[in-house]
């Protein structure tokens, strides 16, 4: 379980423990949860409402924290760009707030005016970069620079301004502005219609043969809080379980929609706008990367104590040993408790049963699980281990239930029992 991009970012199993500590703990990563923007989230939300349709979808988080929902992972033929902006300082978003330009800013531009001569005497211009002052275009402006961006399409690409805020304007032919959670810049009154025409026009330097088209430019409040929008993310995610459109049923929603949370963060455009779809896609998170997090997140949450029982269970098949089962029930609690301590003295003895489990096969050659465990557990006591008689054979019987079954908290010994090991030296 990878899933990463090579050399660009970590593993999924690296991410996963930001946010997991120990199966079965929904709490462990919640401290992580505050690296995560209003945007992030809005993003997310994005993600679940594509995944939710059942169609293939990318999802990005642009430079400068605008998202990008496209049709496709592989070809896709539309985009739809929506930019967040909380709404701190009111209670209400204004047409006049959405189109102000702000103050003017020292910009670079190139300069032909400038001459140099040749050796012949003659004058040629020469570009160089001057200093100009500019006006940064409005929020409006902003995005409607992404549907220029991508001109070429066949259908232009949709537009969103979301916010925490509603918007007072004024729609059809009522002069009068009223309050409304969402409404497409085309319908509202002719005289708003001119204004956002003229707005766009001017501080995106659009010439006048261009028509400047408001069809699918959308003011949308979203009723995601702009702090702790995990808790709503998480709640929209088990409703679309609830109602199975998800495709599977995700037991881990905490660690899974930070897992999405996290893969946006990480691929998000940094420094520029993507120039093409094949950019986007570079920097998307697909319904098949969702698909992998659900099942990590999904893995990440079978409780130790659950794999444990499920060895007893084989014992019991096999009609092993009353004693030996019993100390096993005995102890599954306090062992499923003890591999949630860090700092607990478990780890050394939980250490050399997996090395001793990777070293030999000679316990799967004995066939039963009732013949495997006595064996394996004779093993360990002549190693000594440290600490180790603290433990009595019920206890270690469920460790090595928990290693049969790649048990989430032991799973790093596992990792590194298997990994490469040093060349010997001649």
């Amino acid at each position: 379980m990878t899933n990463a991009r090579a050399d660009t970012e970590p593993s999924l199993n690296d991410v996963l423990s930001l946010f997991k500590d120990y199966s079965g703990d929904e709490t462990g990563g919640i401290h992580a949860v505050r690296g995560f923007s209003f945007q992030i989230w809005l993003a997310v939300l994005e993600v679940l409402k594509a995944h939710a349709t059942g169609e293939d979808y990318a999802v990005v988080l642009e430079w400068q924290q605008d998202i990008a929902v496209l049709n496709s992972s592989s070809q896709p033929s539309n985009v739809r760009f929506i930019q967040v902006k909380k709404n701190e300082s009111s209670h209400r978003w204004t047409l006049h707030g959405l189109l102000a330009a702000t103050a003017a800013e020292e910009t670079l531009v190139k300069d032909t005016a400038v001459t140099n001569k040749t050796i012949s005497g003659s004058a040629l211009p020469t570009a160089v970069k001057t200093k100009v002052k500019k006006a940064v275009p409005s929020t409006l402006a902003k995005l409607y620079f992404h549907r220029r961006r991508f001109s070429a399409l066949a259908q232009p690409a949709s537009l969103v301004f979301a916010s925490n805020a509603p918007f007072y304007v004024g729609i059809g032919d009522d002069d009068k502005d009223e309050t409304v959670d969402e409404v497409e810049l085309d319908e509202l009154t002719p005289e708003a219609v001119t204004k956002v025409e003229s707005a766009l026009r001017k501080q995106l330097e659009i010439p006048t043969d261009e028509v400047v088209n408001l069809e699918d430019f959308i003011l949308r409040i979203t009723n995601c809080p702009p702090d702790e929008g995990h808790k709503f993310v998480i709640g929209e995610l088990v409703e679309l379980c609830q109602n199975d459109k998800m495709g599977l049923e995700v037991k881990a929603p905490f660690v899974a929609v930070c897992l999405v949370a996290s893969y946006v963060k990480q691929r998000a455009g940094k420094g520029s706008y993507s120039k093409d779809f094949a950019k986007l896609l570079s920097r998307a998170v697909t319904r098949t990367d969702v698909t992998h997090y659900f099942a990590a997140a999904n893995d990440a949450h079978v409780r130790p104590q659950a794999l444990v029982e499920q060895i007893i269970a084989r014992l019991n098949a096999e009609l092993a040993d009353f004693e030996m089962v019993k100390t096993m029930q005995l102890a599954t609690s306090s062992a499923c408790a003890e591999v949630t301590n860090r700092a607990g003295v478990v780890w050394p003895s939980a250490e050399a049963l997996v090395q001793l489990a990777a070293s030999t096969d000679n316990y799967k050659a004995r066939g039963h699980i009732k013949d495997r465990l006595p064996a394996w557990l004779a093993d360990f006591r002549a190693l000594n281990i440290q600490d180790a008689r603290l433990f009595n054979d019920g206890f270690l019987y469920c460790l090595m239930a928990m290693i049969l079954n790649d048990a989430q908290p032991l799973r790093h010994l596992s990792a590194s029992a298997t990994g490469p090991q040093p060349e010997a030296e001649e």
